[in-house]
């Protein structure tokens, strides 16, 4: 009786744990049997390659060994695993304890099983190649550990378009959590059009399901699939005109003492961005391949903002280069026309309507005054005066714009909304109104505002590639365009599986006869002996240029210098590029902006794409 209560006690106990294996933790049971007689291996998909207008190649990819683990293929018992995490440390130079964190980081946040994960974790990346051999060769000898070849992305433009790439970088918990296509170890497209892009760079994964023996070792091959490769880019953008461009700014930062600067060419008939400069510029190698924390210390701590990109994100007030729109505006609406003049005495005196006694000056960048102005003179001699009284009107004068009517072209002109550009984190810049003055600060809006925004001053804020499609619409006749950076998309084949075309934001809103009146006004600009950007353009660039100088102050008391800028177009009579160069805090935009655009197009129409036209 006694033997035979003790196997029943006995099959009862066998009973309750087989019950307990088989149903209460059958599925975590029959996961661990699968893990250890079954191993897959992702095959990476290449990622895209991204080239220039002319096939010159700007971001390619270059194997990268990374060291993986899946938690689930570890040995159960802690002294097994404590004994692979040493091992893997001595070859790979970390320490056991660094191994275990990256092993076990889902136990660290006590996720419920976390030991049995079957997604790979990422313990080292970038391991030299000879330890990467030495990794594979152990590889039957440690098992959960694996040698992952990652595709990371090389960047051969000279730095000159990090702003504007981007960068790739592994990915995040949110960034994985947003597709489950994504696994830890995976790299993203995180910022400029690899991160705009990134659905068609990326490809599709292919890999391998192995059935191993119990010593790891390969049995025969379940299942596999090829990786798919990413989708190649073509930018409209031209390396050879983006070095020149980025020279000649560069060249004009160090003369003017300036810290920051940006330059964007268009091609006024279709939007295409032919080059984009954000200085200073960055490596964005260092990113694709795991910044330290000491290098990005030093990009968030450098002055010059390399990683802001001031073309697109840029807000800046406008200055002068503002004054073709307004020209354009009241030309529109019959406030001026070609031969209307008034006098430019240096300042405007207004009167308090409500107090006599109380006089308020608005003064003009000469002092002295520049005489009677015409729209080709007011333009050409960049007259302040001028444009404060077509804008706000002045004592008999009483037919003017207006804020309303002023506001309304700058938006139509493409102020104060997105343009559209395919690269992520672009302003809006801002077109202020008397509302928004209203709510903003909770003051009323003055004539004295009206005179400002005339001249790009007070609360008026656009980046250089808002002006650049502004003026594009003047150049080409009244067409605003989107801008893109991307003008085709290939296969990996070179097959081309989608075309960017010209996409149209509105057109008609200026007559064709009054953006002839303001082309010609700003080809007086260059060409005038009196004009600000005079003369020296037309001695060195073998076609005509048109444009427009700028000098935006950025402090009232006038202890830091304004910014440089000028916007021109070429061939004045064809135009083919529109070009816009900031200097921040430089001076006079005719001293440095005038001479970084002068030495960029007289190459561009010499030895550039320009030299056939």
């Amino acid at each position: 009786m006694i033997f035979g209560m003790f196997g029943m006690l006995a099959l009862a106990v066998l009973a309750l744990r087989l019950f307990s294996l088989q149903v209460v933790a059958g599925n975590n049971n029959l996961a661990l049997a699968n893990g250890n007689r079954i191993r897959e291996r992702v095959a990476r998909a290449p990622r895209g390659i991204i080239y220039d207008r002319k096939r010159v190649v700007l971001a390619r990819n270059q194997a990268s060994y990374d060291v993986t683990v899946v938690p689930q293929l570890l040995p159960e018992d802690t002294a097994g695993r404590s004994a692979e995490y040493t091992r893997v440390g001595s070859m790979i130079g970390m320490s056991a304890a660094d191994v275990q964190t990256k092993a076990e980081v889902a136990c660290k946040s006590h996720e419920p099983g976390c030991m049995t994960s079957p997604v790979s974790q990422l313990v080292m990346s970038g391991v030299p190649r000879d330890t990467a051999l030495l990794l594979e060769q152990s590889a039957s000898t440690l098992p959960g550990f694996a040698l992952d070849v990652n595709p990371i992305r090389e960047y051969s433009d000279d730095n000159l378009l990090s702003a504007f790439l981007g960068y790739t970088g592994r990915v995040n918990s949110d960034e994985a959590a947003a597709d489950s296509v994504y696994g830890p170890t995976d790299l993203i497209g995180k910022l400029g059009l690899e991160k705009q892009y990134e659905a068609q760079l990326r490809g599709v994964n292919g890999g391998e399901r192995t059935e191993v023996d119990a010593m790891g070792r390969p049995i025969r091959v379940l299942a596999s699939r090829d990786p798919v490769s990413g989708n190649n880019v073509v930018l409209s953008v031209d390396l050879a005109l983006e070095r020149k461009f980025a020279e000649s700014i560069s060249k004009q930062m160090v003369l003017a003492g300036a810290k920051r600067a940006a330059g964007v060419a268009i091609n006024p008939k279709t939007g295409e961005v032919l080059a984009a400069v954000s200085l200073p510029t960055y490596d964005n190698n260092k990113f694709s391949r795991g910044i330290s924390q000491a290098d990005y210390r030093s990009l968030v701590n450098d002055p010059g903002q390399p990683l802001f990109n001031k073309v697109i994100s840029g807000a800046y007030p406008t200055g002068s280069i503002i004054k073709p729109l307004g020209a354009s505006a009241a030309l529109q609406e019959g406030i001026i026309t070609k031969d209307t003049t008034i006098t430019d005495t240096g300042q405007l005196d207004v009167v308090n309507p409500y107090d006599k006694s109380i006089h308020y000056i608005y003064k003009g960048w000469e002092h002295s005054g520049l005489g009677v102005m015409n729209l080709f003179s007011a333009i050409a001699r960049s007259s302040d005066i001028y444009f404060y009284t077509i804008a706000g009107g002045f004592t008999n004068f009483t037919h003017y714009l207006g804020v309303d009517k002023l506001t309304g072209y700058y938006q139509k002109f493409g102020l104060g909304s997105r343009t559209g550009v395919d690269v992520p984190g672009e302003t809006a810049g801002r077109v202020p109104t008397p509302d928004w003055k209203k709510q903003f600060s909770g003051q009323p809006w003055y004539t004295g505002d009206t005179y400002n925004i005339a001249v790009g001053q007070g609360d008026i804020l656009a980046s250089p590639l808002q002006m650049a499609m502004a003026l594009g619409s003047i150049a080409n006749g009244g067409t605003l365009y989107v801008p893109h950076f991307v003008s085709q998309i290939e296969d990996s084949n070179g097959k081309t599986v989608q075309t960017t075309k010209p996409e149209v934001v509105r057109q008609g809103f200026i007559s064709g006869a009054n953006l002839s009146l303001v082309r010609q006004a700003m080809r007086d600009t260059v060409s005038s002996p009196q004009g600000t950007a005079c003369c020296f353009m037309d001695r060195d660039v073998p076609v005509q240029v048109a444009g427009k100088t700028g000098s935006a102050e950025t402090d009232p008391n006038n202890n830091v210098l304004p910014h440089s800028w000028f916007e021109a177009y070429a061939p004045a009579n064809d135009p083919q590029i529109v070009t816009v160069v900031l200097l921040e805090k430089a001076g006079e935009g005719a001293e440095y902006a005038v001479p970084a655009t002068r030495e960029t197009l007289a190459w561009y129409f010499t030895q550039g794409a320009g030299a056939k036209h």
